[in-house]
C-alpha cells in the first residue's frame, strides 16, 4: 500500500470561492468562539487578496482539493499564514507533514518559522508539539515561532 499523495498548487482565481468555503468549513466555530461573529464579505476579500499577491496554495489529496495554505516569505522569516484544511481530510497528518515540509524550508535557509493560531483552536496543541514556542499572546490568539 503507497501513501496518499499530497501536493500543493499555485491558487488562481478560480479557486476563490474553494478558498472561502475551506476557510469556512475549518474555521467558522473558532471565529464564532472567540469574537461571536462570521464576517462572509471579510474573508472572501482576504481569500482574493492572498491568491491575487501569489501567496495562497491549494492542497491536494490524490487530485482532489482538500484545502488551502497561505504562506508569506520574508527575507527574514517565513509565515504560515493559514493551513486550513476541510474537516473530513483532517487528523490524517496532512497539516504536520505540510508543516515539515516549512519547518525543512526554515532550517535550510536558516530562517524562523511563525505562524498565529486563535486560543480556541485546538490545533495550538499540534504546534507545540512540533516545537513551537509561543513568544507572543493576546487574548484571541498565540503567536507562535520555530527557530532554526
Amino acid at each position: 500500500m503507497t501513501a496518499p499523495e499530497v501536493s500543493l498548487r499555485p491558487a488562481t482565481a478560480d479557486d476563490s470561492e474553494f478558498a472561502c468555503r475551506t476557510t469556512r468549513e475549518s474555521m467558522h466555530e473558532y471565529v464564532l468562539a472567540t469574537w461571536g461573529r462570521w464576517n462572509e464579505e471579510e474573508v472572501r476579500q482576504r481569500s482574493s487578496e492572498n491568491i491575487a499577491e501569489g501567496l495562497t496554495q491549494v492542497i491536494e489529496l490524490e487530485n482532489t482539493s482538500i484545502g488551502i495554505q497561505v504562506v508569506e516569505r520574508a527575507p527574514d522569516s517565513i509565515h504560515l499564514l493559514q493551513i486550513f484544511i476541510l474537516p473530513e481530510y483532517q487528523r490524517r497528518g496532512i497539516g504536520s507533514m505540510l508543516i515539515e515540509r516549512l519547518l525543512a524550508e526554515a532550517r535550510s535557509a536558516r530562517l524562523p518559522l511563525r505562524l498565529s493560531v486563535l486560543r480556541v483552536n485546538p490545533a495550538f496543541a499540534l504546534y507545540q508539539r512540533m516545537g513551537f514556542k509561543v513568544v507572543e499572546a493576546t487574548p484571541e490568539r498565540y503567536f507562535m515561532e520555530h527557530s532554526p
